[in-house]
């Protein structure tokens, strides 16, 4: 449950990332949806697009369906210069504006929320791993912990800053 009381599709076990909803839902992706933009930057290392992307909740039980589509998202993945990954799920079909190997900055439009994928609604599910892979919560309430350039009031929430490009390292031209 969540700190509502609120089980599936509102949150359940293993969940490694954060969600934000598509305010309108299907209504809202379907009037042209909301862009997704790089955290940070980096090289874009996988990226997928042309999946379904109305999947939903099932009519019965603790699961999605894509209609007889297969459960597979259009995503896009970042790796940054320090081996940080950032993920960025459920993207709608046909908007990935990045390609496996490209250099984004931060603020790069990735593409549009969507519901393709293991999703329940519309929504981008955003995910960070360290270099070995392991998940990390990039929204430390601790400022000096976060993964967030500025973090706005005492609710620490992030703010909308991105930091200054990172140096390439030597003899890589950002591809």
């Amino acid at each position: 449950e969540n700190y509502e009381g609120k089980g599936f599709p509102h949150c359940y076990n293993g969940h490694e990332g954060t969600d934000y909803l598509l305010l309108g839902g299907f209504e809202t992706m379907d009037a042209g949806s909301a862009r997704v933009v790089a955290a940070a930057a980096g090289w874009v290392t996988a990226a997928e697009d042309g999946n379904y992307d109305r999947c939903h909740a099932a009519i019965r039980g603790r699961d999605v369906t894509c209609d007889g589509h297969p459960i597979a998202p259009n995503f896009v993945a970042i790796e940054h210069p320090d081996g940080i990954v950032s993920y960025y799920f459920h993207l709608k079909k046909g908007s990935v504006l990045v390609e496996v190997g490209q250099w984004v900055e931060c603020g790069t439009p990735l593409g549009l929320v969507g519901s393709s994928g293991y999703s329940s609604l519309p929504h981008l599910h955003f995910g960070v791993t360290d270099a070995q892979g392991n998940p990390i919560d990039p929204y430390h309430r601790d400022p000096a912990k976060s993964l967030w350039v500025a973090q706005e009031g005492g609710d620490g929430l992030p703010g909308g800053e991105c930091a200054p490009p990172p140096s390439l390292p030597e003899g890589h031209d950002g591809r």
